[in-house]
């Protein structure tokens, strides 16, 4: 796993998080420009904690089901 994948996985998250985020504060009846800014700082800040985590696990060799970022156990045995 390269840099390309962390960076398209940090640009996934991102993306994901900045809209969910900013919908929710539309919702909330929230200006525009206000949602975009909350948006953009806790997007940063989620996707740095996110990627961070999981470069600790891999690291670790401990592999995350829902993220299917690492090759399963029965796949590295079979080769």
């Amino acid at each position: 796993m390269g840099v390309k994948f962390w960076l398209k996985r940090a640009c996934l998250v991102y993306v994901a998080v900045f809209l969910l985020l900013f919908i929710s504060e539309c919702i909330k009846g929230h200006k525009v420009i206000d949602g975009i800014i909350f948006a953009l700082e806790w997007s940063l800040l989620s996707t740095l904690v996110f990627i961070s985590t999981r470069l600790y696990y891999v690291r670790q060799g401990k592999s995350c089901t829902l993220c299917n970022d690492m090759p399963m156990k029965s796949d590295k045995e079979d080769s």
